[in-house]
């Protein structure tokens, strides 16, 4: 821009103004911004985004189950239940390590008492969680307070599948067998105290062998299952028996022929007689 003044006329001061066209003009420059707003404004979207990532992901329900694993029992882990499995052993195992080896580190008297708390420890168990856990069943027994008399009841668990039982096949077969094992152990430890004449063992034997037992017999009665497996393997003893013994009478028969003709052949041969005189 160019200024031109006259002072020597007196007039005014004029201006004469021209545009320089090389410089460009109307050039739109971008819109004003405070860039402590953005800075503030960019952090807490980048917060909302952090947080909003782990809180759907605790709002969304888990799936999965937690299934515990024994790595020490790997047999344990084809059972529905296998803290009851445990559970189903561990206190007959307790009772047995205490009668075996107790009297190394313990007064008798304590190992008795010892062992007769773990084989009650035991009975309750069996009775009131595995057997209803592992095979569903349960039984107890009530007596009478007027006659005195004892009844015992037996329950079973209302089938929730199709096929009529929702047992797992191991849980079954593993609570048969160590509940048959147990008191086939205490039998054989008696035999044993009697013929090493350890009588002060008859207590703990003779209490960890009824209530063994009683679990047994409980169990046995409450399942029409067991009962028809027993009354198989009694039929297929008899079975055997009898074939055996049928055998053994035909053998005899046979043997009796043989050895019947045999004698009356050589009966018929003149002996062999020495002559001597004895003195």
């Amino acid at each position: 821009m160019m200024q031109h003044s006259d002072d020597s006329d007196g007039h005014d001061l004029e201006f004469t103004s021209t545009v320089d066209e090389s410089v460009k003009q109307n050039v739109p420059t971008p819109p004003p911004t405070n860039n402590v707003l953005d800075m503030i404004r960019n952090s807490q979207t980048n917060q909302s985004a952090i947080t909003s990532g782990p809180m759907q992901q605790q709002q969304q329900p888990s799936t999965t189950s937690y299934t515990p694993s024994y790595s020490g029992l790997s047999f344990l882990n084809s059972s529905s239940h296998p803290t009851a499995c445990l559970f189903h052993i561990l206190f007959k195992a307790l009772a047995f390590a205490i009668y075996l080896l107790g009297s190394k580190f313990m007064e008798d008297i304590m190992v008795t008492v010892t062992c007769i708390l773990f084989a009650a420890a035991d009975f309750w168990v069996v009775k009131n969680i595995t057997g209803r856990l592992l095979i569903g069943l349960r039984w107890w027994n009530k007596v009478d307070p007027v006659t005195g008399a004892t009844s015992w009841i037996f329950e079973s668990a209302v089938p929730t599948s199709e096929q009529g039982s929702n047992v797992n096949p191991f849980d079954s077969k593993f609570f048969w067998m160590v509940l048959y094992i147990t008191p086939l152990l205490w039998i054989f430890f008696c035999v044993t105290a009697i013929l090493w004449l350890q009588f002060q063992c008859f207590v703990t034997l003779a209490t960890a062998l009824v209530l063994s037992g009683s679990n047994v017999y409980g169990y046995y009665k409450c399942s029409a299952d067991q009962r028809q497996k027993v009354a198989e393997w009694m039929d297929q003893g008899v079975q055997m028996g009898m074939s055996a013994a049928i055998r053994n009478g035909m053998l005899g028969r046979l043997g009796g022929m043989f050895g019947g003709g045999g004698g009356g052949a050589a009966s018929n041969q003149q002996p062999n007689i020495m002559p001597g005189t004895f003195a």
